[in-house]
């Protein structure tokens, strides 16, 4: 049966009408022998439009379409839903631009007719060639795993904690909260990070749904996007959740003390411990590094003190699996050590600190109590802040310093209200209103603001520190009790290892790379797979939080419980026959959509990780990689149309 192919032209009001003969167009397009049928009408994307359409694709028994209105990435699925009403295969219909690329663009009413008359001779040409497609659809886990217990990863797990779905929180430490739970407080709105978090932190680990694994990491990831398998590694606690009510009666028994890496090394802990006081699941863990039963010496004390048997010495190890449909990745980020940059003495001289160890001084939590201490035991009289330390050296500016920097110079001055406190800067970076409104807060309290660019050079000066910079008038230098530096945010320490796991690339400066950095900054290269926080780059916690809703709100819109998952059908498929196994393909593709058949020798595509981007069939040596709607001869076709 010879196909029956139809034109429709669209005038779209005056703007085709006006500059484009199309009666002329329809006279020419009437007489190609490939076309059975022609018309026009003033606005095909309306109502009434799109039901001529249909109608008249019915009533001319049309297996072919070319629609010639506007850009299709406007109306090209309406049209297709036209196609699928009127009964044929939605795919058997070509839409040409010839408002934006003719009318709107050629000002010669001629050369415009003759150009949207070559578009649409194209559109013919190239429909010939197009085949059925359908939409596939699988069956998908709703599950999703959420691998990070920080501010990013807690909004994602509750805002995914919904009816009919679970929700998997691997955190590696054992107590969820992240950077967010060690503070006291936080910039702009100087609220109490505590206050803040704790609601969270107790629903989180209350909700049904939701499955915490702490004191754990991802093991293993094998599948694709709704239909994920992870493999977790729930290291052992060796106390019993269950068990425990966290009444600490097990720590003043332990004879061991080692530095608590949680205060920033500023105070000392057992090896069976609670981090800080209000740490979240409130059960202590034993540190197996240090304990000394678990190292071969016989030390029972804790167990011995503890009146509900919850420790547990034969703890081991436990590979856990799991079903999910998509994963979000929030794994932090850490601060930059000091000590790679010498010129700020730290390490070498006594009271410099990171701007987290003053945060712990400071924390009512932390080794203090809440004073700001230094480690001769006085209050400082004299603090100098010294900003965007570690910028040059990381090539980019982390965007957060600047505030948490001035957050602390006024936690400071309202701790030591005699003290002199300094700020040397580089730029000042205080982007949000709030952070303004703080900045003006801070500097009308008398904190002083000095433009030192990144010249400042710290060294002992008796039981003192001296502070040298450059200024308009040359080296200048303050004497001061107390330095703090403000270090750049830099990639955590595992996530070159989450990067290879999931095979997901890193950007230049080591933080995950986002599949788009403006439209989607949460989403990355595999189909799937999101990323949220500050894995994917510094910023604070507002913007945190926001990027793990964004990320838990584009799983909520395609995984939904009882739902099959819908896959993209424009995808590239591999010819056997004539694949030689070059494996060209599979380095090429940008979300890890192709593999090696092994027995076969070949090349296969994954059809729920491909977007049809076409890459493969570009690349493809021998033509066996081929681009579904976009072959070679679809393509070619459609140019020797334009240029008859």
């Amino acid at each position: 049966m010879a196909e029956r192919t139809g034109v429709f032209i669209c005038r779209c009001g005056p703007n085709i009408g006006n500059s484009i003969d199309v009666n002329a167009v329809m006279q020419e397009v009437g007489r190609m022998e490939e076309v059975e049928f022609v018309t026009d009408h003033n606005l095909l994307c309306s109502q009434e439009g799109k039901a001529f359409v249909t109608e008249q694709i019915k009533k001319n028994n049309l297996d072919r379409v070319v629609i010639a209105a506007c850009t299709p990435k406007q109306y090209e699925q309406l049209f297709m839903n036209a196609c699928r009403d009127a009964g044929i295969n939605p795919f058997l219909m070509q839409m040409t631009n010839i408002r934006e690329q003719c009318a709107w663009v050629t000002a010669d009413r001629q050369e415009a007719t003759e150009k949207a008359l070559g578009f649409i001779k194209a559109a013919v040409s190239r429909v010939k060639l197009h085949e059925s497609m359908e939409k596939k659809a699988i069956d998908a886990s709703p599950d999703v795993l959420v691998v990070g217990g920080g501010v990013a990863g807690l909004e994602s797990v509750l805002t995914l904690a919904q009816k009919g779905r679970k929700v998997y929180l691997v955190e590696k430490t054992p107590f969820i909260g992240g950077v967010g739970a060690l503070l006291e407080d936080v910039y702009q709105t100087m609220e109490c990070a505590p206050c803040m978090l704790a609601p969270e932190l107790q629903e989180v680990l209350q909700k049904d749904n939701v499955e915490v694994y702490t004191h754990s990491e991802l093991e293993d990831v094998v599948g694709s996007y709704g239909n994920f398998t992870v493999k977790i590694r729930k290291k052992a606690r060796y106390v019993d959740i269950e068990a425990c009510i966290g009444c600490n009666a097990c720590f003043d028994p332990c004879p061991v003390d080692v530095p608590n890496l949680y205060d920033q090394g500023l105070s000392n802990r057992k090896a069976i411990y609670l981090p800080f006081m209000g740490a979240l699941p409130n059960v202590p863990v034993i540190d197996s590094e240090h304990c000394m039963q678990l190292y071969g010496e016989e030390c029972r004390l804790c167990e011995q003190a503890c009146a509900f048997g919850a420790i547990r010495f034969d703890d081991h190890d436990e590979i856990v699996e799991k079903k999910v449909g998509a994963i979000v990745l929030a794994t932090g980020a850490d601060l930059m050590d000091p000590r790679s940059i010498p010129q700020y003495g730290y390490g070498r001289y006594e009271n410099i600190y990171s701007a987290m160890e003053l945060e712990r001084l400071y924390a009512s939590n932390g080794p203090t109590g809440g004073n700001i201490i230094m480690k001769n035991g006085k209050k400082p009289e004299s603090v100098a802040f010294i900003y965007c330390v570690g910028r040059k050296e990381k090539g980019y500016c982390s965007g957060i310093c600047c505030m948490y920097s001035v957050k602390l110079a006024r936690h400071v001055q309202e701790k030591l209200p005699e003290a002199r406190v300094y700020s040397l800067y580089d730029d000042l970076c205080l982007p949000k209103k709030e952070s303004q409104v703080v900045y003006k807060k801070v500097k009308e309290e008398g904190i002083e603001f000095i433009r030192a660019g990144q010249s400042s050079t710290v060294t002992q000066a008796g039981d003192k520190l001296k502070v040298s910079y450059d200024s308009p008038i040359g080296r200048k230098e303050i004497i001061v009790d107390m330095v703090v530096l403000a270090p750049a945010m830099v990639p955590s320490g595992d996530i070159l290892k989450l990067s290879e796991l999931f095979d997901i690339p890193l950007d230049v400066y080591g933080f995950f790379e986002q599949e788009h950095l403006l439209m989607k900054p949460f989403g990355t290269p595999l189909e799937g797979v999101y990323i949220a926080g500050t894995c994917q780059g510094p910023k604070d916690i507002g913007d945190s939080v926001a990027q793990g809703g964004a990320a838990a709100g584009r799983i909520l819109s395609r995984l939904v419980p009882g739902e099959k998952l819908e896959l993209e059908t424009k995808v590239a498929n591999i010819n056997e026959e004539i694949c030689s196994g070059c494996r060209i393909c599979i380095g090429m593709c940008p979300f890890s959509a192709i593999s090696r058949d092994i027995e076969k020798s070949i090349s296969v595509v994954d059809e729920t990780l491909c977007r049809g981007c076409g890459t493969c069939s570009a690349a493809c040596p021998t033509g066996a990689a081929i681009a579904r709607h976009y072959t070679c001869e679809q393509i070619l076709k459609e140019i020797e149309g334009v240029v008859q």
